[in-house]
């Protein structure tokens, strides 16, 4: 059985090379020279590792300095963070409506109309 196995593993391994196909080599000036006609013809894929830019269609509104002063309006108002400056929230916190004991007296209310199987919290 174990011969039988190197048998087969040999022989795929001999008749891999047969199917196997050699790829041009290309210098990398043709590489290079390949992609930049892709992306001239739009066919380059994006995969987001390269910034390619603003869009050509993006037309500023603004000037510089307005921006800046909107920027520092925004800041001096609380709107932007900066650094380790979070925002500041009140945390909403709702009132208890029933007491504590209460919610044991549900709880054991429960437990008496519900039986439990052994090794269950108890009251």
């Amino acid at each position: 059985m174990k011969n039988a196995a190197i048998a087969l593993t040999i022989a795929l391994l001999s008749s891999s090379a047969v199917y196997a196909q050699e790829a041009p080599q290309l210098t990398r000036a043709q590489v290079i020279a390949e992609y930049k006609a892709a992306v001239a013809a739009g066919q380059a894929p994006n995969s987001g590792e390269l910034y390619a830019g603003a869009s050509p269609e993006a037309v500023s509104t603004k000037t510089r300095d307005e921006v800046r002063a909107e920027l520092r309006l925004a800041q001096q108002r609380g709107e932007i963070a900066s650094g380790e400056q979070y925002p500041q929230f009140e945390a909403a916190v709702a009132a208890p409506t029933v007491t504590r004991a209460q919610v044991r007296a549900e709880l054991a209310a429960y437990l008496q109309a519900n039986p439990h199987p052994v090794g269950e919290a108890t009251l």
